[in-house]
């Protein structure tokens, strides 16, 4: 099960696309949709985030309107999470730098609050959003424990 979270209103965030190796995808929500906090992703899934970003925050690429940094990531996942489920894995894909910083510091706060099992794993990887989000299996994607 692969749901796509769009963490940001960006015109090219919300065109942008996956590597077919994604497919089947079971649902793809937009912003206002991830930000009500309700979807009921059910235990197991793979997330696939995409946003614009750095080592401190998602969201759009100007400040002031998304901005989200790890702790307010943290809760907005568990937040679309069904009562007492957990994800395997978590992929977060952005255009900007520092991405791996960013997803060091979600594990940090799952890790302090001990939200998920430590078995969720956690992917982060930058590249211009031009292009689809890079196949789960590719190198792009570095692993954060």
């Amino acid at each position: 099960m692969t749901y796509v979270m769009q963490m940001s209103t960006d015109q090219d965030i919300i065109n942008t696309q996956l590597n077919a190796a994604w497919n089947p995808i079971t649902a793809r929500y937009s912003w206002l949709q991830v930000s009500g906090m309700n979807l009921g992703i059910p235990a197991g899934a793979t997330i696939v985030v995409i946003a614009h970003g750095d080592a401190n925050e998602i969201g759009n690429a100007q400040p002031g309107t998304v901005d989200i940094d790890a702790s307010t990531f943290l809760a907005l996942i568990q937040g679309n999470m069904a009562q007492g489920a957990v994800p395997a894995a978590i992929y977060i894909s952005t255009c900007g730098p520092g991405i791996p910083q960013f997803a060091a510091a979600v594990r940090m706060a799952a890790q302090q609050n001990r939200i998920w099992a430590n078995n969720t794993r956690i992917f982060g990887h930058s590249d211009p959003i031009s292009c689809p989000v890079p196949a789960p299996n590719s190198q792009a994607w570095f692993e954060i424990f």
